[in-house]
C-alpha cells in the first residue's frame, strides 16, 4: 500500500470525523428540531458511531503511514491530529453525564 493512500486515508478520517461533530453541533445550535423526522433516530445514531470509530481508524492508518514512512513531517502532523481527536473525543465523554 502506498504511503499517500495512508495519509490520505487518515486525513479523510478526520475530516468525516471534524463533519459530523460540527454537524451535531450545529444542530444542537438550532431552533429547527430535528426529532419529529421519521427514522432520523437510526441516522443520528449510525453518525455517532462513524464519528467514535474515525478518529481510532485516523490513528491507525497514520500510525502505518509514520511507520512506513518515519522521518516524514506529514506523517508525524497527521498521526498527531489522529491523536488529539481521539483524546478530545474522550476527554469529552468522559466529562459528560448522559452516558
Amino acid at each position: 500500500m502506498a504511503k499517500t493512500i495512508l495519509r490520505a486515508a487518515s486525513v479523510s478520517c478526520l475530516a468525516i470525523w471534524l463533519v459530523i461533530w460540527l454537524a451535531f453541533l450545529v444542530m444542537r445550535l438550532s431552533a429547527f428540531d430535528i426529532r419529529q423526522i421519521p427514522g432520523i433516530g437510526i441516522i443520528m445514531l449510525a453518525a455517532l458511531a462513524v464519528a467514535m470509530a474515525s478518529p481510532i481508524l485516523a490513528a491507525a492508518l497514520g500510525a502505518a503511514a509514520l511507520v512506513r514512512e518515519p522521518r516524514a513531517p506529514r506523517d508525524l502532523l497527521i498521526f498527531g491530529c489522529a491523536i488529539a481527536a481521539l483524546l478530545g473525543q474522550v476527554f469529552l465523554f468522559l466529562i459528560t453525564k448522559w452516558l
